[in-house]
């Protein structure tokens, strides 16, 4: 594919707006940061009674402020004869919660709408040790990706050392998948601002690690070939880096541009048609491919150029 503009010339206007994305990601999502009852615990009950829901919604709401509970999600549902209250609040023990649990239940027999606890016919929660096991596992598993990811790529090109440093290109990639998970988190962050029922939850770590995942692919095929030009076309006393790292890049482009392309339409149908949970899976993972094909094309190669000290050197060359 005939390059029609010069990528790697452009190599220090790519990493700046990287730079200033990145840093407005981590804000927008940050700021607006708001996590499911999965990560923070919460409380569901059920009475057998029928309530004003709208008028003891904010009544409990109220309660629980007075007895310094912040961030406090309260819902009642009202399903035949029950009424089904749900808290989630921000707490940072499973014996916080249990406070919790006892407040609920001193509310209700306070304001007469239960005579006992033994009126109470289930009640559900969820511990922050839970949440705290899934952040670690989460966490774990990033790790060892990035381990195997280091491993294969010390080997895999091994054989270019002398034109690039493996320890570079993995150095490249652990930056860029900084990148590629910040845009989408950006997304989701605004996507809470604009809606307060939106939060971070399992789904939403299961779709960045997938972003993740689509990301390497792009980017290793570009230093595959990257690997395969240098072997295949120069010699060390002659390799002209941008011209190596440019020629890969646009050898690249159309398998990149139309693989992603294909999977966004597929992705699209799933955020426009799908509902719940697959419509916050769809979301994160259609603004994961758009930054992870712009990161893999524009951001990684000029990364590596630019930390291999060759822009300088070769500038007079484009």
């Amino acid at each position: 594919m005939k390059a029609r503009f010069n990528i790697i010339k452009k190599a220090p206007i790519w990493i700046a707006i990287s730079i200033i994305l990145f840093l407005a990601s981590i804000f927008f999502f940050f700021s607006n940061a708001r996590y499911s009852e999965e990560f923070t615990g919460w409380i569901s009950l059920w009475i057998d009674k029928i309530l004003d829901n709208q008028k003891e919604q904010e009544s409990l709401k109220q309660y629980l402020l007075g007895h310094q509970y912040k961030d406090l999600r309260v819902s009642l549902e009202t399903i035949e004869n029950t009424t089904t209250f749900k808290i989630n609040t921000k707490v940072d023990t499973d014996e916080k919660v249990a406070e919790l649990s006892d407040e609920i239940k001193q509310y209700l027999l306070e304001n007469n709408l239960i005579s006992s606890t033994d009126e109470i016919i289930e009640q559900t929660i969820t511990w922050p040790s839970v949440g705290s096991y899934m952040q670690k596992s989460a966490i774990t598993a990033l790790i060892v990706w990035v381990i195997f990811i280091v491993i294969y790529m010390l080997f895999s090109f091994s054989a270019i050392r002398n034109y690039v440093s493996p320890s570079i290109l993995w150095l490249v990639v652990a930056i860029t998948m900084i990148f590629d998970v910040a845009i989408p988190a950006w997304a989701y962050g605004v996507w809470m601002w604009l809606n307060n029922t939106i939060q971070i939850d399992s789904i939403f770590i299961i779709a960045i690690l997938t972003i993740m995942g689509y990301w390497i692919n792009d980017t290793i095929i570009i230093f595959d070939r990257v690997r395969e030009n240098l072997q295949n076309k120069w010699t060390w006393k002659d390799v002209i880096y941008w011209r190596v790292f440019e020629d890969s890049i646009w050898q690249t482009m159309k398998r990149s541009v139309w693989t992603s392309f294909s999977t966004l339409l597929i992705v699209i149908a799933m955020f426009v048609f799908g509902t719940g949970i697959m419509k916050h899976f769809a979301f994160t993972i259609w603004v994961g491919i758009i930054s992870a094909t712009f990161a893999s094309i524009f951001i990684a190669t000029s990364l590596v150029y630019i930390l291999l000290g060759k822009y300088k050197k070769e500038k007079g060359k484009f």
